[in-house]
């Protein structure tokens, strides 16, 4: 049982309480004796009690005056112990008020503590006043000093019940507690944290893109020695860290490094990709490769991380390197344009895939991106057809659309196939996804700018197709993800994917031209962007009955557009050689930022014109809209902006932004990607 401490004033308390009582017994005895007894006896009974009452305050007195030298002596002594033992705590140790200034310290705190300072936010910098008024009794702060890491451990006091004095004891509230702080030296802890984490293994994978292709385009004497350099490549590029690599397949390889290497891999930009797109096939087809980093706690999962790196570097076109650490993403290189497979091996097979998935299911809920556009809308378009012919219901999500896509939206909703029994608004959509629904997602792979991202959630099967380059912000839940960055809109990677769905599909004639808009649109009248496969696809449609006059007068300019792109063609600047900049107006228009992409497209018909930045003001942001030639990836650049889309087609917006804050920024991302090697810069 804890013993009670007893203090000065009880001990004297209780000698006072002994006298007393013994002055009253004597009383007691005294007062019946005089009353009962002669005056001699009362007398001296009288006598005796004041003689004893003399010498109990004589006693007290000494008593007192022993007792209260003796206190001293051990509150000094006591003083001296305390001190000591601060002087010898094994910590730096200090006592400081409330408001962070010291008042106490030991010896070992005398190498941080000049005197000359107020308190500890001036002793360390990283603390500020909101560190010392903490929540709680105790915090801890990691604090830097003299290239050595401490954790600073603050503690609070209590001052209540410390001082007797009634004056004293009214301090305030906020003022009723002093910090204790204690300097942890956690330096060799930290480096060896440092050291473990730097040699943890970093897992990669390693993928030659198109390599088939690529085989098949070098004459037959050269083929193994072009698979024997790139082998060398990368052997060499990894083994000179130590690297163990493996190759898995003829495209295929694992790497296994430590951590400490990959910051300096990043600082030189993985001039691996430049090794090894400089091997030299004799023909126009480039080497690239995509690598998948994943740093991860455990091996499993940067084995996973790098699997789903190396799923975005080719989902983004390949010729780059994606790190994958926790939720952050880094991406490197993708200079070269994707190169348009002419195998169709791919779309065939996701076609089949893409049938057996839809059959699976009772209904489909077709999803593009905020405020579609002719590609969003033709490709919805397309997909509700397929599900129609494979006897499924189905149903085209849609809010706000784009001003051009208007015209052909107002054909479908007077057609008696379609209106409203098909395009269902945003805030109905949601009871429309069950567990017996797929959800398609077209023309979009960024979660932000789903037209209805609650879809997704309640979605237990997801399909995606897309033409855009993959961003870091991804859903993992896609059990079908068909994204061809080479391809140059979804509705051409629809329109393809139709031909194998079921052998006997027939496009109407207003569902041929919604596809065939799209791919009009986003090709710019298919002089950007085209390949191949984008010529074909528009042959299937032009079978099923489109009328290109038609399209091409719902999309041409009025005279008030035309005088409207005169006024941004006036705010033309070249801030970089081949890199254009213009202000498009947004009064006068319905669509600024579709006048703003008209602009853009025309800037690049300029011969000295390699990418074109065309900026216009949109209630309280700037929307940017950028497109390029084929020698420079403008999506990389909206990407730094917080935007995204295509290597030669892509934008972004600036929320809160002026037109003039928006140009430097662009101008600015620019400069930095040119100077670290990102983007080239012919010469003047």
């Amino acid at each position: 049982m804890e013993k009670k401490s007893i203090g000065a004033g009880k001990i004297i308390y209780r000698y006072l309480v002994f006298l007393i009582a013994v002055a009253v017994l004597l009383l007691l005895v005294i007062i019946p004796a005089f009353l009962l007894g002669n005056k001699i006896t009362g007398l001296l009974a009288i006598g005796v009690f004041a003689v004893y009452a003399i010498a109990a305050v004589i006693f007290l007195i000494i008593t007192n005056k022993r007792l209260s030298k003796h206190l001293t002596d051990f509150v000094r002594d006591y003083a001296l112990i305390e001190n000591r033992m601060i002087e010898q705590y094994p910590v730096p140790y200090a006592i400081a008020d409330r408001d962070g200034r010291i008042i106490l310290y030991n010896e070992r705190f005398s190498k941080f503590y000049d005197p000359t300072t107020e308190g500890i936010c001036d002793i360390f910098k990283e603390v500020n006043e909101r560190d010392i008024f903490f929540e709680g009794d105790e915090t801890d702060i990691s604090v830097v000093y003299d290239k050595r890491n401490y954790r600073l451990h603050l503690s609070k006091l209590s001052l209540e019940g410390v001082f007797t004095s009634g004056k004293i004891a009214r301090i305030p509230d906020d003022h009723k507690y002093i910090l204790a702080l204690y300097m942890i030296d956690e330096t060799e802890i930290i480096n060896m944290m440092h050291k473990l984490n730097d040699s943890r293994a970093v897992v990669c994978s390693v993928r030659i893109d198109d390599y088939e292709e690529m085989l098949d385009r070098v004459d037959e004497i050269n083929r193994s020695i072009v698979s024997a350099l790139i082998d060398k490549e990368i052997s060499s590029y990894f083994g000179q860290v130590g690297g163990l690599v493996r190759k898995l397949d003829r495209n295929m390889f694992f790497v296994v490094f430590e951590r400490r290497y990959l910051a300096g891999m990043q600082r030189n930009k993985f001039d691996i990709l430049d090794n090894i797109r400089s091997i030299d096939t004799e023909n126009d087809f480039p080497v690239t490769v995509s690598i998948g980093i994943g740093v991860g706690e455990e091996y499993t999962k940067s084995q996973e991380y790098a699997k789903n790196a190396l799923d975005l570097a080719l989902g983004r076109g390949g010729d780059q390197v994606v790190v994958k650490e926790g939720e952050r993403v880094y991406f490197y290189g993708g200079k070269v344009k994707s190169v348009e497979k002419n195998t169709r091996v791919k779309a065939r097979m996701t076609a089949l895939a893409l049938r057996d998935i839809l059959r699976s299911h009772e209904r489909v809920v077709i999803m593009g991106h905020k405020t579609a556009d002719t590609d969003c809308f033709g490709a919805s378009i397309g997909m509700y057809k397929a599900a129609q012919a494979l006897g499924r219901k189905a149903y085209i999500v849609l809010n706000e659309l784009d001003n051009s896509v208007q015209p052909i939206l107002e054909d479908f909703l007077d057609h008696t196939d379609y209106g409203e029994k098909v395009f269902v608004p945003v805030e109905k959509a949601p009871q429309y996804v069950d567990s017996k629904t797929v959800l398609v997602i077209v023309d979009v792979n960024r979660p932000q700018i789903f037209e209805c991202p609650e879809l997704v959630d309640k979605a237990k099967t997801i399909i995606m197709i897309d033409h855009h380059l993959q961003s870091g912000d991804r859903i993992d839940n896609v059990a079908l993800s068909y994204v061809e960055p080479s391809a140059s809109s979804a509705s051409e990677m629809i329109t393809e994917l139709l031909q194998y769905i079921t052998g006997d599909l027939k496009l109407s004639k207003l569902e041929a031209e919604a596809l065939y808009a799209g791919i009009l649109i986003d090709t710019d009248s298919f002089t950007k962007n085209t390949g191949v496969k984008t010529f074909e696809a528009a042959a299937l449609l032009r079978k099923s009955g489109v009328d290109i006059s038609r399209i091409h007068d719902m999309f041409s300019d009025s005279l008030e557009t035309y005088k409207l792109k005169a006024q941004a063609f006036e705010t033309v600047e070249m801030f970089e050689p081949g890199f254009a900049l213009a202000v498009s107006p947004s009064e006068g228009t319905d669509n600024p930022t579709v006048l703003a992409a008209q602009v853009a497209n025309q800037l690049l018909g300029l011969s000295s014109v390699r990418a074109s930045f065309v900026l216009v003001k949109t209630g309280n942001k700037v929307s940017i809209s950028a497109r390029s030639k084929s020698d420079v990836n403008v999506q990389i650049i909206m990407e730094r902006m917080g935007g995204g889309g295509h290597s030669n087609l892509a934008g972004a917006q600036l929320a809160g932004s002026t037109i003039e804050e928006a140009a430097k920024k662009v101008k600015q991302t620019v400069r930095k990607m040119i100077e670290d090697g990102i983007l080239e810069s012919p010469a003047e």
